[in-house]
């Protein structure tokens, strides 16, 4: 894969499309096809029948599932075991932890976990019991990154600083960097799926062209209905004599017949996307394996299905949100942690453990990075406070100074933990790892160099990480 470093057009024509136009298209599908043109022809590679492009080194994972846990999944409930929250519980967090910069509300006393703890596992890893079946099948094959952090203190710049790498200025997020360098694995298909995202909406694409945007595909109107791609519309007779149409007017204008092969492949991807999503094709016992059809498992089981199978279909990188909770504000327990944790938990264990063994007797999950985790953390205190949430000594603040997330598959090493919080769990003290990091590990993982994938635009190049970042060699087998 040539660096690339190139102006806003992408090194091609984009051609203007309404996403109203067209006989109904889907804009976001026709925006991914122009994507990969616009991405091959950047790179000095363009051809209408090539899928992809080369990458900077051999990849150790060719596609990338991640599952965000919406809200703030709290790290001393799951899995990072601090004992002594539960010996100091009721007592002030000591001088030698230092106040953050900026706090939602006054810190209030310790708070020992509500969950049971045990030694999971070969290994013997400590965690908690909120999530039995990843623990008691998958513990000894993930790769833990307990020593994440950044700056930021709420859910809006901490999300975009997950994603983009920066917290308030509108960049390209990871999908749609990994869609650029990239490309798809299927010509028929986005390069970048995003499933169930909060609110119905991906990330922009920023300084990139839109062509190289996440195509979300929406809950379900009702409970147990599949998965929405939104604007993905019938009517294949009447859209196919609109473009024998073009074809016969246009046959000797270009680019207009490069904008027609993209409206055609637009049209094929409507005949592939209905039968990837209908759900039905999998066996009773794939559908069970993931809880669908159970009451708290049915709507992220089906997310997690379908995750594996854009993936299995060619799809490069696809997000799955858990952005649906009955226990309060998703993840984000300020106030009723045991119950609301507990609850998001059940409605996830289930479909997680099971994508990890429906990728791996698939053979997938050794070419299939998955990512797990939430935009910061929770505190080992309580907040001190009156409003909507309440005074609670069952709730905890966003923690974005020190936190978990798991990695599996896709090149990672098998039960590794790398770094550590101090014995409160409220800072990275030990390997402490950037977000710049994680993304500059993630694009290593699959095959790009961070800092050769680059983007010239407003007089400078930019990249994913900007002017930082270190690949993790430690999680890395």
């Amino acid at each position: 894969m040539n660096q690339h470093n190139h102006e806003e057009t992408g090194g091609a024509p984009v051609v203007p499309w309404s996403r109203r136009g067209f006989m109904g298209f889907s804009g976001l599908a026709l925006c991914d096809l122009l994507a990969r043109q616009s991405c091959r022809a950047s790179a000095g590679q363009f051809s209408p029948g090539s899928s992809n492009l080369e990458p900077h080194f051999p990849a150790r994972a060719k596609r990338m599932i991640f599952i965000l846990l919406d809200g703030g999944l709290s790290q001393v409930d799951s899995y990072d075991y601090k004992p002594r929250l539960q010996k100091e519980h009721g007592k002030p967090l000591p001088t030698s932890i230092k106040s953050p910069k900026f706090t939602f509300a006054e810190r209030g006393h310790i708070i020992g976990s509500p969950f049971q703890w045990k030694q999971w596992g070969e290994s013997g890893w400590w965690a908690s019991d909120l999530f039995p079946k990843i623990n008691g099948a998958w513990i000894d094959r993930l790769c833990f990154l307990h020593s994440l952090h950044h700056e930021n203190e709420d859910h809006v710049t901490a999300m975009s600083m997950l994603n983009t790498g920066v917290p308030r200025e509108v960049r390209p997020a990871l999908g749609n960097w990994l869609l650029y360098g990239l490309g798809s694995d299927n010509s028929d298909l986005p390069g970048y799926v995003d499933l169930t995202p909060k609110d119905g909406k991906t990330f922009p694409t920023g300084f990139l062209p839109s062509s190289f945007a996440g195509a979300p595909i929406l809950k379900p109107a009702g409970k147990g209905g599949n998965l929405k791609w939104d604007n993905l519309t019938a009517g294949f007779d009447a859209q196919r004599e609109h473009l024998d149409f073009i074809r016969s007017v246009n046959e000797e204008h270009d680019p207009l017949l490069s904008e027609l092969r993209n409206r055609e492949l637009a049209f094929r991807m409507q005949g592939v996307a209905p039968d990837i999503m209908d759900l039905k094709r999998e066996s009773q016992s794939t559908r069970d394996l993931y809880g669908i059809g159970a009451n708290h498992t049915d709507e992220f089981g089906r997310t997690l299905l379908l995750a594996r199978r854009f993936s299995e279909a060619g799809v490069r990188f696809v997000t799955a949100t858990h952005s649906t909770s009955r226990y309060g504000n998703l993840w984000d327990q300020h106030a009723g942690l045991e119950k609301g944790h507990r609850g998001n938990a059940n409605a996830v264990d289930q479909p997680i453990a099971a994508l990890l063994h429906d990728l791996e007797s698939r053979g997938m999950l050794e070419d299939t990075l998955v990512l797990c985790g939430s935009e910061f953390g929770r505190t080992p205190s309580r907040e001190l406070f009156d409003g909507q949430m309440g005074r609670s000594d069952d709730g905890r603040d966003h923690n974005p100074h020190g936190f978990t997330m798991w990695m599996c598959g896709g090149g990672t090493k098998q039960g590794h933990h790398h770094g550590a919080t101090d014995d409160y769990g409220y800072y990275a003290v030990k390997d402490r790892v950037s977000i710049h990091d994680l993304h500059a590990t993630i694009l290593h993982l699959l095959g790009i160099d961070h800092e050769r994938l680059t983007f010239h635009h407003s007089g400078r190049d930019y990249r994913l990480t900007d002017v930082f970042g270190k690949v993790v060699k430690d999680v890395i087998a």
